[in-house]
């Protein structure tokens, strides 16, 4: 039942733990440019069943250009800009349960937009499912397989933002 379920931010460790041991990359997402990481957990009965991290990136002078290449959209400022980098969850009765976890990070990560991307030969189904728009494959999305196409997802908040991707 969810209500045994709970979802708060956890540490670096804490997650890491989990998805090296859940995700199929093994584990978590680093870039030198980046400004804040934030970290949830989902527990059940308190225990730690799932984990996402989330990454907020300052690229410096160049920061518009690369919110707008990474993102598909800038503002001036660029906060409020994440991208949801792992996503790991045990294997559980629970029905739903992934997108449920998820869309409860979504709301506490405070975003104006959230991207994100799933490997070519995987469907991304989680990421319809908590209602992020497609935006086709797209190279470069993932900086330790710069050469492999990626399914792009994003998910706005800021109604003011209008990406220049097209949706597929």
């Amino acid at each position: 039942m969810k209500q045994d379920y709970e979802v708060s931010e956890i540490s670096l460790e804490d997650a890491e733990s989990l998805i090296k041991r859940e995700h199929p990359l093994q584990g978590l997402s680093y870039h030198p440019n980046v400004l804040e990481y934030k970290f949830y957990g989902l527990f059940y009965n308190s225990k730690l069943v799932g984990a996402t991290q989330y990454t907020s990136y300052d690229f410096g002078r160049f920061n518009k250009v690369m919110h707008d290449e990474l993102f598909g959209c800038h503002t001036e400022d660029c906060k409020g800009f994440w991208s949801l980098c792992r996503l790991a969850v045990s294997p559980l009765e629970e029905h739903n349960i992934t997108s449920w976890f998820l869309s409860r990070t979504m709301k506490m990560v405070d975003a104006k937009v959230i991207v994100t991307a799933a490997e070519e030969d995987q469907e991304g189904t989680i990421y319809s499912a908590t209602n992020f728009d497609y935006y086709g494959k797209m190279y470069e999305r993932d900086y330790s397989a710069m050469e492999k196409e990626m399914h792009v997802y994003l998910k706005i908040y800021d109604k003011n933002l209008h990406p220049k991707w097209k949706k597929t």
